[in-house]
């Protein structure tokens, strides 16, 4: 006998919003659904239309449209959870307000827009009981979770060196203009807490950081949208295929506010070092990949989300694809991961963008409704995301304080000269 659905809200129905959609509709067709989508809230009425007739048409329902939570929340008693995927400047006051009218959350990354905004969150949640999961999807990629699989499993011995690097943007606008303000997470925040959490989830927590942030281009400019994709639910599919009524709406250039790339010296609790590059300013030739360097080989896991093997230089022999998997053992996708990417131990995929953002998300949603009904904690706690949260703030705090700066500089506030201005805005100073 199938188990009663619960009930969730999407609160945000931007192009965050939408990709969360077929994040559902991936999940609504797969054999372990445990979530039902029956609001759309958003405080622009037409978006909170758009996506429900959007819903329409990949669930074969729409779900109810509402401008305001709390009369969602009275109008729905069986409502039990909200997906909030809000410009990320709002993060830490949808999200509160969400718990504190009864409901489980799950807030797109950033967690908040600074840590002192995810630690109101992660106050929030434990004064009214409610989870907070943090929706970070990279480290679901099954490519990720066999590079941890090789690391964890000694495939080049003792970690020593991880090389983190993304480079490229010039100087065009990133989908949206927020995406370049420093109150609503300039883009080595929005886009750069990814590569935090991967760093954190390959190396474990961080110890120090000495680094500095950098705003190269004060102007960005529209220019001309790079062509996406087709699929049959949506008229482009790549994350900025929904985002073209923010393009079509946005002035030819616009003065930012928010450093555009950082770089770091990174210190983590095990010994091992990371240099990170996240630019974001950047003109020429582009670049997105991670290395991994231990005491008996490395390897190399580049591009996010698209399936692409992972090269492992081991014993003077170079392997790829399955031939990487004997060399990690522990390697083991769930049964919901291993449903949606066709097999337990995939070596790579070949799915494409959209359904593999798609299904990533459909984890995320299938984990809070199981947290919800065990209690439990998710993968990415609230905790977690503000370390993220933390790891990328670190080099910006750095520079500007000359010195490196610790975890607990970041979390206790001690470092917080970029960030404060922003937390004076939204009142998050105590």
């Amino acid at each position: 006998m199938a188990r009663e659905k619960i009930q969730y809200a999407a609160i945000g129905c931007g192009g965050m919003g939408r990709r969360h959609l077929r994040g559902m509709a991936a999940l609504h067709k797969a054999s372990f659904a445990n979530m039902e989508l029956v609001a759309a809230c958003d405080i622009k009425q037409e978006q909170a239309e758009l996506y429900a007739n959007e819903a329409e048409e990949l669930l074969g329902y729409r779900p109810r449209v509402y401008t305001d939570l709390a009369q969602m929340v009275k109008e729905l008693p069986e409502l039990r959870a909200a997906d909030v995927t809000v410009e990320s400047g709002y993060h830490h006051s949808v999200g509160k307000d969400a718990m504190e009218v009864g409901l489980h959350v799950l807030v797109e990354k950033p967690l908040a827009v600074t840590v002192r905004g995810c630690t109101l969150l992660i106050e929030t949640a434990r004064r009214t009981g409610k989870v907070l999961s943090t929706a970070e999807n990279f480290r679901r990629d099954p490519m990720q979770r066999l590079a941890k699989a090789l690391i964890q499993d000694g495939a080049i011995g003792q970690p020593r060196l991880m090389l983190q690097t993304c480079i490229g943007g010039g100087n065009r606008i990133s989908m949206t203009i927020w995406r370049h303000m420093k109150h609503t997470a300039s883009m080595p925040v929005d886009a750069g807490v990814h590569e935090a959490d991967l760093l954190r989830f390959y190396q474990g927590e961080f110890k120090t950081v000495y680094g500095q942030s950098k705003l190269w281009e004060p102007i960005r400019y529209k220019g001309t949208p790079r062509p996406q994709p087709q699929t049959t639910n949506a008229p482009a599919a790549g994350p900025g295929g929904y985002y073209t009524a923010y393009r079509d709406s946005m002035p030819d250039q616009v003065e930012v506010t928010g450093d555009d790339a950082l770089y770091a010296h990174i210190t983590f609790e095990s010994g091992v070092i990371a240099h990170w590059i996240d630019d974001h300013g950047a003109h020429g030739q582009r670049r997105d990949d991670r290395y991994v360097y231990g005491s008996k080989g490395s390897f190399q896991c580049s591009g996010n989300r698209i399936g692409r093997p992972i090269t492992l230089h081991v014993d003077g022999k170079v392997l790829e694809g399955d031939d990487v998997l004997p060399l990690a053992p522990s390697y083991r996708l769930s049964p919901q991961a291993a449903e949606l990417f066709g097999g337990e131990r995939p070596a790579r995929y070949d799915i494409g963008f959209p359904a593999c953002d798609a299904n990533l998300i459909a984890l995320e949603l299938y984990e809070l409704g199981e947290c919800i009904r065990a209690g439990a904690q998710p993968e990415v706690t609230g905790e977690e995301g503000r370390n993220d949260v933390a790891l990328v703030y670190a080099p910006f705090e750095s520079g500007r304080l000359g010195r490196p700066v610790t975890l607990d500089d970041m979390l206790s506030g001690r470092a917080d000269v970029y960030q404060r201005e922003v937390d004076e805005m939204f009142g998050l100073l105590k």
